[in-house]
């Protein structure tokens, strides 16, 4: 059990997050974004294997909509829980998590407040940091309006994402579901929200983001950052996969799963600097 840390005694702003990134990352408006959200799900073959965790891009949906959708396609449409949604920090904010509703196309996204009640015990809450532009956690949330129109989120973005830095958010996160008797892959599945190599030739992206990722295949994170220090992948979003790793083991899952990869070479058809996206699922 990790150390509390004092309660805010200031009211928080929970008004509704108006979206940032419409537009730009996906389609402003519900039917194109509905309709671009129905042709990733109805190319994704995927059967429904109710993980603990999920892998899940944050690029703009044309490069990683795909892939994206084959991760969230793994959870049944019927999950009405809670997503904890673990965010890679891009601009330099310090690890925090929001209570606050999300505006998307298709409706709005609403928090599981018993959840952040819990975790403000143990992670600052700082609704003013997730309200600025972070396409991590933005970009995730119309996929969950689309696909859980029921279920609920529980947002953290990773400032630090040393393995001291993911270690603390998972066990933050352990700590808040053991207060309230949550079960992981049961009562809340974790997205761990993060992108590949950047700007690389697609031949290394793959070969690097692979082999890094194969390494936490037994959730041994202490073997995936060796890997990420020998390599030095151009990779964002590892802290989310270590705590993502970490908390499904914790909760009793035994493997992390690549279930695919691609880059934005595949769309654009220039391999000569990529991004590369997987879908992983912890089981």
């Amino acid at each position: 059990m990790i150390q509390k840390i004092p309660a805010e005694h200031t009211a928080g702003d929970t008004c509704p997050r108006v979206p940032t990134l419409q537009g730009m990352f996906y389609p402003d408006d519900a039917s194109g974004l509905r309709s671009l959200t129905d042709s990733f799900f109805h190319a994704t073959a995927a059967s429904v294997s109710n993980p603990a965790g999920i892998l899940v891009p944050h690029a703009g949906y044309i490069y990683s909509g795909k892939t994206a959708a084959l991760s969230y396609a793994r959870v049944s449409s019927a999950f009405d829980k809670t997503f904890v949604i673990i965010g890679t920090g891009h601009q330099g904010y310090p690890t925090s998590f929001s209570d606050f509703s999300w505006e998307t196309p298709l409706g709005p996204v609403n928090p599981d407040t018993e959840f952040a009640e819990a975790l403000a015990t143990y992670l600052p809450k700082n609704n003013a940091v997730l309200r600025r532009q972070e396409n991590s956690l933005e970009v995730q949330m119309p996929f969950i309006r689309y696909r859980f129109p029921q279920a609920q989120v529980l947002p953290i973005l990773i400032g630090d994402q040393s393995e001291a830095g993911a270690h603390a958010v998972a066990e933050a996160v352990i700590s808040a579901a053991e207060d309230l008797k949550k079960t992981a892959g049961k009562d809340f599945i974790v997205v761990a929200s993060g992108d590949c190599s950047h700007y690389v030739p697609a031949e290394k992206a793959e070969k690097d983001d692979l082999t890094v990722l194969s390494a936490v295949k037994n959730l041994d994170v202490r073997r995936f950052y060796a890997e990420l220090s020998r390599i030095c992948p151009s990779m964002c979003g590892y802290g989310c996969i270590a705590a993502m790793a970490e908390i499904g083991k914790h909760f009793g899952a035994k493997e992390a799963r690549t279930l695919l990869y691609t880059t934005s070479g595949d769309v654009t058809g220039d391999m000569r600097e990529v991004v590369g996206y997987a879908a992983m699922e912890v089981v």
